[in-house]
């Protein structure tokens, strides 16, 4: 592996871990408030909880990051070297090439994630329901269903769903067990499609924004890390303005009772749209930006600072070869 490459790849999982592990009161907010039906009778979220509660979820959040950072720095700088102009040679890209190669980026990112944020949002309302039992129950026992009613006999995965009901997985690995328990290996790729969609918005607005302003402010030597956290922070307010109707479907489609509510990703947003109207879609648009702008700051931020170091240390050994 190229050493620039891996540079980037250390650079970018120590970035990715910290600002998942920091931010991450504002995913579990933004989930919550996201997951939490705004239906007449309904009571108001609960934005108070236990500090432990808040991190409920950043275990299997940052196992996913890690794939994705990994992933994320390998495929853009793969993408950007095959996209790049053949006529001019340059290694810098613009317009719809850039474009490109953060879309590629993003559908990759996309596969990795898939099951972590199913598991992210699960042990996201275990926390809620163990903070309030009685939350689902209350908006859920009048909801229209979607599927043919089943035998009076239960199933195996009902029982299962029923003890889990009255006793939610608590950590990362029983919240896997309950999920398959319940749901099979469905229930870790639920909402695919919606998480590649923002997945792949997300990296093509988040590294258009970036590299593009990067290249104008700074298009012939490395930024510092003060100018990198400044234009992570942009990156990230322009993902979060894009993205934010399609994250909260996709949030919902997670949801361990999305099958009892909805029948696929258009009706939840139909349903969303009839009955919560329009500001549905942008709810949880605050923490979320709190949490992808301090994210995307501290994410580039300190890749730009790991890898200046990393250059530093490299390149006096380099003169010593010579």
């Amino acid at each position: 592996m190229p050493e620039p490459l891996l540079t980037s790849i250390v650079a970018g999982s120590t970035a990715a871990v910290f600002q998942t592990t920091v931010s991450y009161p504002f995913e579990f907010l933004k989930t919550g408030l996201q997951l939490h039906r705004a239906l007449p009778g309904a009571p108001p979220f609960e934005m108070m909880h236990q500090v432990k509660t808040y991190f409920a979820g950043c275990a299997a959040l940052n196992v996913g990051t890690l794939l994705k950072t990994a992933t994320r720095f390998t495929t853009f700088d793969s993408a950007c070297q095959l996209l790049r102009d053949p006529e001019s040679g340059s290694s810098m890209l613009s317009g719809p090439r850039l474009l490109a190669a953060g879309v590629i980026t993003g559908f990759m990112e996309s596969l990795l994630v898939i099951p972590f944020e199913n598991i992210k949002t699960t042990m996201v309302e275990n926390a809620l329901r163990s903070q309030n039992p009685g939350l689902e129950k209350s908006t859920s026992e009048a909801r229209p269903r979607f599927h043919a009613s089943k035998p009076a006999k239960l199933h195996s995965r009902q029982k299962w769903f029923l003890h889990y009901e009255s006793h939610p997985s608590s950590n990362f690995f029983t919240t896997i067990q309950e999920m398959y328990r319940t749901r099979g290996v469905r229930g870790f790729g639920q909402a695919a499609v919606c998480t590649i969609i923002r997945q792949t918005s997300n990296s093509a607005v988040r590294f258009t924004t970036y590299t593009s302003l990067k290249q104008l402010i700074s298009p012939n030597k490395p930024l510092n890390e003060y100018y990198a956290f400044a234009l992570g922070l942009v990156s990230s307010c322009a993902v979060v303005a894009v993205t934010q109707p399609i994250d909260v479907i996709k949030t919902r489609m997670q949801s361990k009772y999305s099958y009892f509510n909805y029948k696929n990703s258009l009706n939840c947003a139909y349903r969303i749209f009839v009955e919560e109207g329009v500001p549905m879609f942008w709810k949880g648009w605050a923490p979320r930006l709190m949490k992808v702008g301090l994210s995307g700051g501290v994410s580039f931020g300190v890749f730009q600072y790991v890898e200046n170091l990393m250059n530093s240390v490299a390149k006096p050994k380099s003169m010593d070869h010579d």
